[in-house]
């Protein structure tokens, strides 16, 4: 594992700087938020792995309340003497791996991923009748709408209990101008037509079903039909809802069987899916894989897709490529820090040189 080669300044890079055990309030509500949400991922491990599950599930029940119990007492508490948003989100998951529940919302997952991608071509076939930028703008629409779908946070938890509503979940996206808005500089970069500004695209994916299906998907093709070849780097892990890599490439073969451009884009290598190395659903990126790094190496554009991506971490990183930090805000915490509010929009373009 190294440092992200796209790190503008790596020395000085802090992924999360949330510091929760100066921050007596925010301390507070991320306890109070992993201690609720573990108790709801829980519920969905009994779900998935069932009654054969429940000693088991009892157990990180204990150990994780007891941990919990004790960062109240002393933050400062754990190895490094440190308490962030990342750290509590490694706390929770290396307990339920401890307790054998490695992936608690695979059903969901496995849910949203059929039912997404039995929409897929008619959602292409819809995008390909628009044209120029109100092709593009319906694109980036649609990744806010695929981003909705997050098990991690308390305003879209409900999610999992139903297929998504990919349609209704659109027409519900906040109009323009969204909180942070650059799609117009965005749309001077993007194509009518070949060839496009880059050469080759790094692509942080979040969400499993209509996140990656319906949103980053449909995106990242138009890109490569104008000739950005297209990285995608997901978890090596499962982590809540966030899809892995290996569940990405299933997803993208699933997706080429019917879709002809799809597949031939992938028959010209213009696709490529590569392990991230997080096993989180933030991502720290002094610790990515050399697999990323040397997939990465050549790319002129940076895209981070997600809230936990580039929101809560990474918000005001800078790299050495043209990046788009693209999310829509699902937390009322997160977005009253930044000064937005639950469902606000965020379409952040930063050219290299700017």
């Amino acid at each position: 594992m190294s440092k992200f080669c796209l790190l503008s300044d790596p020395e000085n890079y802090v992924a999360d700087q949330v510091d929760l055990v100066a921050d007596k309030k925010g301390r507070a509500y991320w306890l109070d938020h992993f201690e609720k949400h573990f108790e709801d991922t829980l519920g969905h491990a009994l779900t998935h792995y069932g009654r054969a599950a429940r000693k088991k599930i009892e157990s990180a029940r204990v150990h994780f309340s007891s941990l919990l119990a004790s960062l109240r007492e002393t933050p400062n508490s754990l190895g490094d003497g440190t308490l962030n948003i990342i750290s509590l989100c490694r706390l929770r998951d290396t307990t339920l791996r401890e307790h054998g529940l490695i992936d608690p919302f695979m059903h969901i997952k496995q849910r949203e991923n059929a039912s997404s991608i039995e929409l897929y071509s008619d959602l292409v076939r819809q995008l390909h009748e628009l044209e120029g930028r109100n092709r593009w703008l319906a694109l980036v629409r649609g990744v806010f709408a695929g981003n909705i779908f997050d098990l991690g946070s308390p305003a879209t938890m409900h999610l999992a209990a139903q297929p998504t509503d990919f349609a209704a979940t659109l027409e519900s996206i906040k109009p323009r101008p969204w909180f942070i808005d650059d799609f117009d500089r965005l749309a001077e970069s993007l194509p009518d037509s070949p060839p496009t500004d880059w050469a080759k695209a790094v692509v942080f994916v979040d969400n499993a079903g209509s996140d990656l299906v319906l949103g980053m998907m449909p995106f990242v093709r138009e890109l490569a039909l104008c000739g950005t070849k297209i990285v995608l780097a997901a978890n090596e892990l499962p982590c809540l809802n966030d899809v892995t890599a290996d569940e990405t490439v299933e997803v993208v073969e699933q997706l080429a069987a019917n879709d002809d451009d799809l597949a031939a884009l992938i028959r010209a290598e213009m696709f490529e899916v590569v392990s991230s190395g997080s096993e989180e659903c933030l991502i720290d990126l002094l610790d990515v894989t050399e697999e990323l790094n040397e997939a990465a190496a050549d790319a002129d554009l940076l895209v981070l897709e997600g809230m936990g991506r580039s929101v809560e971490t990474n918000f005001d990183t800078s790299f050495t490529v043209d990046t788009l930090k693209i999310a829509i805000l699902k937390d009322n915490h997160v977005a009253s820090r930044i000064g937005g509010e639950t469902f606000d929009c965020i379409c952040r373009y930063v050219p290299a040189d700017g």
